[in-house]
């Protein structure tokens, strides 16, 4: 093992499947375990005491070594102190790794096997050398043979009287073999050819022998033959052991061919793999094709394919993909290539025009024949597919730069709905530059002050228009782009798992601002700040309002990811009573989007909840929307939590969310997002509305 941080190694650790029975019976079955946090993967969770905590590993990545003679090892990569959720092409290196070692490992057995065969050979060459088992010695005048006793003792023989004709030898020798051997024999004489023949002989048991005979004919000195004389040896053993290796190296060469094919397949659903893929792209690179063809590249994901394995697990989820492979099988025509990259990635190459027909009309029936419930276990699964479809033509096609734009086109897809296809356009690479560009911009932004920075609208009460808050939002003032809203860049933050960051940023320029603002004579009554999920369990934010001391008392923290609280783990509500007992205040944003509910008001017990602006558009128009916010906060008296109704645009609309019961009162009609320093300008108007 490795100790990356130490620049150490260390030996000598030694795994028993007695001791780990659920680590070893997944290690057979599955070839490569992808562990993100090792210390709760069941497969992995027996090694959390006595190895992974010790260590301070948290995410394992295990591929098995497999040779033809079955399972050699395991090669580990893991992380330390760091959660890491592998990747496909991940997975598929540790995969690709171990597979190669796995093959060298067969060719060394065959090079072992190479090397005893040349060793028996040479053996049996030095026996005969040494010691002759059988001499004979056949006078070519009178026709008489010369056999020693051992000749006889070879085949089980004695006689008082040796025999002395050749035809003793002949009528022994295997019928097939008679003719083969005679005609070496004869040929030797005539023209002094090397005379070694191996071939069979009767027992007196009945059973076959092998022998090995060699002779060297002598000649007159006018070079007339006259006799020939030679060496008989018993070879059976070795024609066994030298039939065995040699099969024993075929059934390796077809075990090494069965590797190199189950190198290129994947294990789960029987198609193709990412390595296979990435074959067919250099194929279609360096061949040029007779006739033109186009092909369309299609990158499959399926859509929300991670709640099917969180809600059902991965038996139920492996049992899915191997359904989907199945159709996407028969779906493909005869020429056609389908791959599964990993997860729940698949790739397909179709004969098409270039309009896409085929293309598309694969991806309807792909989502048409999906569309029917699975029955797995008693389980029906319902899944679908998003695809995103890019063209080229066959000659001399960079296949794998097609998956590239494919890849954005299915991103697209994704963005608008799911369960549809998306044709590639030049435009998207513009786009995806624009993406990496502003998420390189955001990285740096957070990386230095200044840029982003926290914008403060207003709150009041409902009844008295007394200023009782102020929102902050954050804002990015973008060096090119001027100053951007969350909506242009919480989504990089979000794919950049850095919205943690983000928040830390904003609370603590806002609490700056209101130390500055006491200054100056103005004091807000209370600060509602936007923290994610991410952030509520990071232990620094206890360190953070802990430093201010008395100033917590005016944060209200307003959590936006209400699904992740229905659910509320040890860690959350530990951190929510944390926070109370230090004075921040809870509220929950956005509620009656859909995302929130009853069951989260009643976890974290909030001072207030947002009613979402989608509900209060048209509160003073429309009678449904009356009884929806009506209903809102009669629940929220019930658990006495106070309700602020944001996205209020005109007088009508807060006049009728007044008459409803709402409590507090935000939107452009009473007062726009500003600055730090706008707050200082407007705040006599905001004390005085």
């Amino acid at each position: 093992m490795y100790l990356a941080e130490d620049q150490k190694h260390q030996s000598g650790t030694i795994l028993k499947e007695k001791d780990f029975p659920r680590y070893f019976d997944a290690f057979l079955k599955e070839r490569v375990i992808a562990a993100d946090d090792a210390r709760v993967d069941l497969r992995t969770s027996e090694f959390a005491d006595v190895y992974l905590k010790p260590n301070r590993i948290i995410s394992m990545l295990d591929a098995q070594i497999r040779s033809a003679a079955g399972p050699k090892g395991v090669v580990c990569i893991e992380t330390v102190d760091i959660f890491r959720e592998w990747s496909p092409d991940e997975v598929a290196y540790a995969a690709s790794v171990a597979e190669l070692i796995g093959f060298f490992m067969d060719r060394e057995e065959r090079l072992q096997i190479h090397t005893q065969l040349e060793e028996v050979n040479e053996r049996y060459d030095l026996a005969m050398d040494a010691a002759v088992d059988g001499i004979w010695d056949f006078d070519l005048v009178n026709g008489l043979v010369f056999f020693s006793t051992q000749n006889f003792k070879l085949l089980g023989e004695s006689y008082d009287v040796a025999p002395d004709q050749f035809s003793w030898w002949e009528e022994r020798v295997h019928p097939d073999d008679v003719k083969k051997t005679r005609d070496a024999f004869d040929e030797h004489i005539r023209l002094s050819l090397p005379f070694n023949e191996t071939y069979r002989m009767k027992h007196s048991d009945g059973s076959w022998r092998w022998w090995r005979s060699r002779g060297q004919v002598m000649r007159s000195a006018s070079g007339k033959a006259v006799r020939v004389v030679g060496t008989s040896s018993d070879v059976t053993d070795f024609i066994n052991m030298q039939t065995e290796l040699e099969q024993r190296n075929q059934q390796l060469v077809l075990a090494n061919r069965k590797v190199e094919d189950s190198a290129l397949r994947d294990a789960l659903t029987g198609l193709p793999n990412r390595r296979h893929f990435e074959r067919v792209c250099k194929e279609f690179h360096t061949n040029e094709f007779e006739d033109e063809r186009y092909v369309s590249i299609l990158h499959i994901d399926l859509d929300y394919f991670k709640d099917v394995n969180d809600k059902f697990g991965h038996a139920i989820g492996d049992a899915a993909l191997i359904s989907v492979a199945r159709h996407l099988n028969a779906l493909k025509h005869r020429d056609e290539f389908v791959a599964r990259l990993g997860g729940d990635e698949f790739v397909a190459i179709l004969d098409d025009g270039q309009e896409g027909t085929r293309a598309h009309a694969f991806c309807i029936e792909l989502n048409k024949r999906l569309a029917t419930p699975m029955e797995i276990d008693g389980h029906g699964i319902s899944i679908s597919a998003s695809v995103g479809i890019a063209g080229c033509l066959s000659k001399l096609a960079d296949i794998w730069g097609g998956l590239g734009d494919a890849d954005l086109a299915l991103y697209e897809a994704k963005r608008s709905g799911r369960q549809t296809s998306c044709m590639f356009d030049p435009k998207l690479r513009q786009k995806a530059k624009h993406n990496r560009d502003m998420k390189e911009q955001l990285s740096q932004a957070l990386s230095e002050s200044g840029q982003i920075v926290p914008y403060f609208q207003a709150q009041f009460d409902a009844k008295t228009s007394e200023l009782v808050g102020l929102e902050v939002l954050a804002r990015w003032k973008h060096p090119e782009h001027g100053l951007l809203l969350p909506a242009d860049f919480l989504k990089f933050a979000e794919e950049m798992n850095c919205v943690a960051e983000l928040d830390r940023q904003i609370l603590n320029e806002a609490i700056r601002c209101l130390q500055n603002w006491r200054r100056d004579g103005f004091v807000a009554p209370r600060l509602s700040v936007n923290i994610s999920g991410q952030r509520l369990v990071d232990p620094q934010i206890i360190e953070c309002v802990e430093a201010l001391g008395d100033d917590a008392k005016y944060l209200s923290f307003e959590l936006l990811e209400t699904v992740f609280l229905d659910v509320t783990n040890d860690q959350v509500s530990q951190s929510l009573y944390r926070l109370k007992q230090l004075g921040v205040e809870f509220e929950i944003d956005d509620f009656g989007s859909g995302y929130a509910s009853i069951l989260g008001l009643v976890n974290v017990r909030p001072k207030r909840l947002k009613i979402d602006r989608s509900l209060t558009l048209n509160v003073h128009e429309d009678p449904a929307m009356i009884s929806l916010v009506k209903s809102i906060v009669d629940i929220a008296r019930a658990l006495k939590i106070e309700v602020v109704a944001e996205g209020v645009e005109n007088q009508e609309q807060a006049e009728t969310l007044a008459a409803l019961g709402c409590d507090i009162l935000q939107g452009f009609h009473l007062a726009k997002p500003t600055s730090h320093a706008g707050i200082i300008e407007q705040k006599y108007k905001l004390m005085k509305r």
